[in-house]
């Protein structure tokens, strides 16, 4: 690793630490919302929540995807799980030392969250190497693109220590009562997100890898352990 990369890597991490210190991902950050100010909670670098009318609300941020928070469940290059996990908190903590400029979209971001663009944000995580593009239907923004090629070139936060074909962003198993599910994975150079369908039953805690990226599988019920014992191999 260069001198430069490594700052890099040190400065993400020093980002989630600082967070820390200073009272963790519970601690309310202020965002702009169809130019209104209101104060928020970062789940992660793509999602928060706010409370409006006496309602909770969610936001899930459009054209990119910051790793998973709920554990090391990422891998790739010569990355531990455990480094990717920091990254992936870092980018929350990024997100919440700056306020945002963001509009509601039309459409939802699933599970009962609104879509939300935060064009400013999504260019700062991407061109930190926090964050990866990340669009369903064609290809992302070439400008975008050439900030997400630039990152990785420097190897910069995510791709400090390698660059895969696609990242995968989600494994479901045919265990969840399908007979038949799908993975997901984003090219790198792209930022087209596609499905890999499958007839897999994966096991909690499997290691599933697809385009030298890899993901473990871990049910929505045993990721916080609210509805079940939390998986294992979440917890560092």
């Amino acid at each position: 690793m260069h001198s430069g990369e490594g700052q890099m890597l040190t400065r993400s991490i020093g980002i989630l630490i600082w967070g820390l210190m200073v009272g963790s991902y519970a601690e309310a950050a202020t965002v702009i919302l169809n130019g209104k100010e209101i104060s928020v909670r970062w789940s992660d670098g793509d999602t928060f929540s706010w409370t409006e009318e006496g309602k909770k609300q969610s936001a899930r941020l459009n054209g990119y995807n910051s790793l998973e928070s709920f554990g090391p469940v990422h891998r790739w290059g010569t990355w531990t799980g455990s480094e990717l996990y920091a990254l992936a908190k870092g980018a929350g903590e990024r997100a919440k030392i700056e306020t945002w400029r963001c509009e509601q979209l039309p459409g939802g971001g699933g599970y009962g969250r609104v879509l939300v663009d935060c064009p400013e944000l999504r260019r700062v995580l991407i061109s930190e190497g926090l964050a990866h593009l990340y669009q369903i239907d064609g290809e992302g923004d070439p400008q975008e693109l050439a900030l997400q090629q630039s990152a990785m070139d420097r190897r910069l936060g995510i791709w400090a220590k390698g660059v895969p074909e696609r990242i995968l962003t989600s494994v479901h198993s045919t265990a969840e009562g399908h007979t038949s599910t799908y993975d997901r994975a984003c090219s790198v150079t792209t930022a087209e997100c596609t499905k890999i369908e499958h007839q897999e039953a994966y096991a909690t805690c499997q290691d599933v890898c697809h385009y030298g990226s890899c993901m473990l599988y871990v049910p929505f019920a045993e990721r916080y352990g609210y509805q079940a014992p939390k998986a294992k191999c979440l917890y560092l």
